[in-house]
């Protein structure tokens, strides 16, 4: 079982060490206090994810929707679909457990497009299965199912591939269903692409002195659709979130390494250490220096 924040590529694309590439399953577990900020970074995979909160509550977003989730709600991402999490209450840890797997976990040829294909083309980025609602039980009892089994039994693969076609036609009668609500892909694809593009340049480019010119050349678009494409998807102004990134990343190598205050200020892109040292209070409420002792 995986545990941790997710390691993407420069594409924002969530890097899944499967164990066994020819069948490729991911059961995980994430605990949302040991992450940074208690957020789960924003990423993408062409995996189909399924989760349930067993603790605290998250709100989590898909695309630019953010779906409020409570203790022992379920959740599906679709293939392709920009998401993110983030604890909600800093007092009450949220833990998901979950499993992923990519269309060719199965056969190709007409079960791939018949079963797989149709879904990934629907609009639906995802959708929150609420405890209340009737299928409910067989999917989160599926779910379960594949996380609590042990990848040591001679027969793990053979199980899991029998409860995860189960989760998925599960999936699909819940899908074909109309009276349920769905998460739709409210802007154009490109949109999103975009985002992932801006997101991506600024990981790379952190330490350096980014303009919102240089996010504009990187992704060829205007000065207002880069704001507006950026606020859609994350709720922040591109510099916002550019500074919040490199506290973030401030915040860890205070915690991983011996490197000076001012070092890590510098190394985070920023200009001088009292500028760096009034936004990581402003952000953590401790000095960084408290923030490495603490």
């Amino acid at each position: 079982m995986q545990t941790g924040p997710v390691k993407t590529d420069e594409h924002l694309r969530e890097i899944i060490d499967y164990k066994d590439a020819s069948f490729p399953l991911d059961i995980w577990k994430d605990v949302y206090g040991s992450f940074t900020d208690h957020t789960l970074n924003c990423h993408w995979h062409n995996a189909f994810e399924f989760g349930i909160l067993t603790e605290g509550n998250l709100d989590f977003y898909t695309g630019e929707t953010c779906l409020k989730l409570t203790k022992g709600d379920c959740i599906f991402v679709n293939s392709n679909v920009l998401h993110m999490a983030k604890q909600t209450s800093l007092r009450e840890n949220a833990v998901m457990i979950g499993v992923g797997f990519p269309s060719t976990l199965f056969p190709g040829g007409n079960a791939f497009h018949k079963y797989f294909q149709s879904v990934i083309r629907m609009p639906i980025e995802g959708f929150r299965i609420e405890t209340a609602n009737s299928y409910y039980p067989k999917i989160s009892q599926t779910i379960k199912d594949i996380c609590g089994l042990q990848e040591t039994d001679y027969d793990f693969e053979l199980r899991c591939f029998s409860l995860v076609s189960q989760l998925w036609l599960y999936t699909l009668d819940y899908i074909s269903e109309e009276t349920h609500s769905f998460v739709i892909k409210a802007a154009a694809h490109h949109h999103s692409d975009t985002v992932k593009k801006m997101i991506a340049y600024i990981q790379e480019h952190f330490s350096e002195n980014i303009t919102i010119r240089d996010l504009t050349n990187y992704t060829h678009v205007s000065r207002s659709e880069c704001f507006r494409s950026f606020h859609r998807y994350t709720g922040k102004k591109p510099m916002e979130y550019i500074n919040e990134y490199r506290l973030i990343q401030a915040a860890n190598l205070l915690k991983e390494t011996n490197l000076s205050i001012s070092e890590i200020g510098n190394s985070c892109g920023f200009c001088s250490s009292s500028y760096f040292g009034k936004l990581f209070k402003e952000k953590y409420g401790v000095t960084p220096l408290g923030y490495r002792n603490g």
